[in-house]
């Protein structure tokens, strides 16, 4: 009897709740991802990488998704995601950044959270991300090799100047 009470106990401190991410589920839930140019992201062009963990702990990938195209473009293709080490009812912290193409290779152009959630085991359903009904603005973050190119480039422009 002991030994079943002390195995119970054990598979609770290592249980796995779960949460919906979805960004279109109204009327609560209704935060498109667009450019800051007011394009909505679309398709494989796009990728969102969600990371979470167990409240005020480290961040581990979770899952990636990709965008809808058409009149549903700035949506996420919904999925239930697992939070591994964080039971049901208890808390955890989620993070969303979203990458250029269908990879999470490289540099994020934005991040959004960290987000609160209580994750459910089942037989409860998942709860939805609480992203609320505001759009999520992605503004694109230029590397910084980007940036000493350009600085390389301005300062030849001005020695080419300052010789003349």
């Amino acid at each position: 009897m002991i030994a079943v009470a002390a195995l119970i106990v054990s598979i609770s401190a290592y249980g796995q709740g779960q949460f919906a991410f979805n960004n279109r589920v109204p009327p609560d839930i209704n935060a498109p991802f667009q450019l800051d140019t007011g394009a909505k992201l679309s398709g494989t062009d796009y990728t969102v990488q969600l990371l979470g963990g167990p409240t005020g702990g480290t961040l581990a990938a979770l899952g990636s998704t990709q965008f809808r195209t058409g009149a549903a473009a700035g949506y996420v293709n919904p999925l239930t995601v697992t939070v591994p080490g964080v039971a049901g009812g208890k808390d955890a912290d989620v993070l969303l950044k979203v990458f250029a193409g269908s990879s999470t290779a490289g540099s994020a152009l934005s991040q959004f959270g960290p987000y609160k959630i209580t994750v459910q085991e089942a037989p409860n359903p998942p709860l939805n991300l609480p992203l609320g009904t505001s759009p999520l603005v992605v503004t694109a973050i230029p590397e910084p090799t980007t940036l000493a190119l350009g600085a390389l480039g301005l300062g030849a422009l001005l020695a080419i100047r300052r010789r003349k």
